[in-house]
């Protein structure tokens, strides 16, 4: 079964498994940061909380990126490319 994803957009509404509901008194506030954005997620694969904003996701995604490099080995090339000096 697929993971359950609920997206809460601030002032507009949510959607969960593609059904939008409206609603104008929607907040999208990010559990790990506590800061009150225009878009979360949800982490939980029933779709539920906790939610995390786009910067919080993003963070957590470089961090895997730069993790899964370090625990390479020194033959690994740069997960993004050359970096030139």
């Amino acid at each position: 079964m697929a993971a359950s994803i609920e997206v809460r957009i601030g002032g507009r509404g949510r959607v969960k498994d593609g059904a939008a509901t409206d609603d104008a008194s929607e907040r999208a506030v990010c559990d790990l940061c506590g800061a009150e954005g225009d878009a979360v997620a949800s982490t939980s694969s029933e779709g539920g909380g906790p939610f995390a904003c786009k910067a919080c996701l993003r963070v957590r995604l470089e961090a895997m990126t730069v993790g899964s490099y370090l625990l390479k080995g020194p033959e690994s090339r740069l997960p993004w490319g050359k970096v030139s000096g």
